[in-house]
């Protein structure tokens, strides 16, 4: 078999398409693929604050490449992928998932707790800017684009005394050795479907869709599934942080929510664990705890936003 692979043209995302890649080949011998690098949005808009850019902004072309039969595959970051797919399109999570936590990067390899009051933290997820200003409200919290080398080099002084970056991103690039904290997932929640890779496909070709039925890690489509859903229960589209993280325990579901203001001062967090393992059910439980704790009016401050 023969076939276009599509994926952006960062480091970090050709390593990804790789791994995928990788197990593919492992999965089914002989099978040719040829890469090809798209350019999305939010390549083409370096500069612009990432909360403005909304969902999509680094999968829509590569959706539509799929679409109109340029690439047969596209490999994403999971977390970069709308919870609405095209009935077109398939999305399926593949590979074992990587460390879905959040880690601090800085020079002089210091936890959070320990940098000086005032320090200056880079990022541009307002998901992060959020859970750190609840942990640390002396911190000045400033936005910071560019792939994760970038990123990474901000760090280490030009501007900055810190960035917080997914911890998969580093790993899959041999950068580990830069990550100063972990956070625990319930002090930072991630982003649904952090450290996960997704293949979409359209849908009508199922000679692919059973060629990725060979490689998908079943705990981790069940984690992201549940995440997904929690996302939806939430709203979907929502302009204020939320964040979920889900981990697979035998047949149950354990599962952290949280939703904030923008500007972190209200924030509700709550664990929950469905011992019936179903993935939707467990995410819109969460989402159902969340908004008997008052999530609703924290949402409607993002509509007045």
């Amino acid at each position: 078999m023969k076939f276009a692979v599509g994926t952006r043209g960062s480091r970090l995302a050709l390593a990804q398409t790789e791994e995928v890649l990788s197990h593919l080949r492992r999965a089914s011998p002989g099978i040719e693929a040829s890469v090809v690098v798209i350019r999305s949005t939010g390549d083409e808009m370096p500069d612009a604050p990432l909360a403005g850019l909304g969902k999509g902004v680094f999968t829509g072309a590569l959706e539509s490449a799929v679409q109109d039969g340029s690439i047969d595959m596209a490999v994403h970051s999971l977390k970069d992928l709308p919870t609405a797919t095209p009935d077109s399109l398939t999305v399926v999570a593949v590979c074992p998932r990587s460390d879905p936590r959040d880690v601090l990067v800085n020079a002089s390899g210091c936890t959070l707790a320990e940098m000086p009051a005032g320090a200056v933290i880079g990022t541009s997820s307002p998901r992060r800017t959020a859970q750190l200003r609840a942990l640390r409200s002396d911190l000045r919290v400033e936005p910071v684009r560019g792939n994760v080398e970038t990123r990474i080099g901000r760090a280490d002084g030009i501007g900055y005394e810190g960035v917080v970056v997914a911890a998969a991103g580093l790993l899959r690039l041999g950068l580990g050795s830069r990550i100063a904290q972990h956070f625990d997932p319930y002090d930072m929640v991630p982003e649904p479907g952090q450290g996960a890779l997704a293949v979409e496909v359209r849908s009508d070709r199922e000679d692919l869709l059973r060629l990725l039925e060979a490689i998908r890690d079943t705990s981790t489509h069940a984690a992201v599934a549940a995440e997904r859903a929690f996302v939806e229960a939430m709203g979907g589209g929502c302009r204020v942080p939320i964040a979920a993280h889900a981990a697979v325990e035998g047949d149950a579901i354990a599962m952290i929510g949280m939703v904030s203001s923008v500007d972190g001062s209200e924030m509700i967090k709550t664990r929950l664990t469905l011992e019936s393992g179903e993935p939707e059910a467990a995410g819109r439980a969460l989402a159902g705890e969340l908004f008997a704790m008052g999530a609703a009016e924290i949402l409607a401050s993002g509509e007045e936003v």
